[in-house]
């Protein structure tokens, strides 16, 4: 297992209580298989269990995972794409990959909408284990095939002008939300556009105030128009 160590604080699970794991997978034995070793390990409680994007969304906010194991390859909606709304519905938790793909482009939307670590399946479930408490110890675990993937992608990648000061604050789908708030666009537009729930939307924008300390949308939109024209 390889992990290519990000700037997010560590989150060590507590002392004593066990990590609280939700799976999100098509493959119906596969799950079953994950939750029995989960399950055995002594250290992990798995919460939930589904097969597709569109269950894991509707999880209560009330569930809230440490981890959430999510496959790629999901009916509907791809599982890269739909990780950062389980991360603006569970803000608390992280997001790992656990796919049989190695595309490219799959492999960078997933680290683009927030995913911790990418983890390929196989025979063997220690190393899914083993990047739970990688990811939960500030690393983010990857397979070493996608290590070395992703380390070829940045270097062959012309280098973008990364956001700074309050825009560094929003995350890709905070900053996404906002630029259509921007334009006028209602809640109802923005998940139409995006692709996502209203209560996602939402999430978002609740997440965006208290980054950024506004209380409307109004004021989150000019402050968004504001540094979008001060980062130019």
């Amino acid at each position: 297992m390889s992990s290519l160590r990000h700037a997010t604080e560590a989150k060590p699970a507590l002392a004593g209580t066990r990590i609280r794991v939700a799976l999100v997978d098509d493959d119906a034995q596969f799950r079953l298989v994950l939750a029995s070793v989960l399950g055995a390990s002594g250290r992990h409680e798995v919460v939930a269990a589904v097969g597709s994007a569109e269950e894991a969304l509707a999880w209560p906010a009330a569930l809230k995972p440490d981890v959430v194991l999510l496959d790629v390859g999901l009916p509907g909606r791809a599982g890269s794409a739909v990780a950062g709304d389980l991360l603006a519905k569970f803000p608390g938790a992280l997001v790992l990959m656990v796919s049989g793909s190695r595309d490219d482009a799959v492999v960078l939307e997933a680290i683009r909408h927030g995913a911790a670590g990418y983890v390929l399946k196989s025979a063997e479930l220690a190393p899914v284990l083993e990047a739970i408490d990688d990811a939960l110890a500030g690393g983010a675990p990857m397979s070493p095939a996608i290590a070395r993937q992703v380390l070829g992608l940045m270097r062959s990648a012309p280098t973008a002008k990364r956001p700074t000061g309050e825009l560094a604050l929003l995350t890709p789908r905070e900053a996404e939300v906002l630029a259509l708030v921007a334009e006028g666009a209602s809640d109802k537009d923005v998940a139409e556009r995006l692709g996502v729930t209203r209560s996602t939307v939402k999430n978002c924008l609740f997440a965006i105030y208290g980054k950024w300390r506004v209380n409307s949308r109004t004021a989150a939109a000019v402050k968004f128009v504001r540094a979008s024209e001060g980062a130019r």
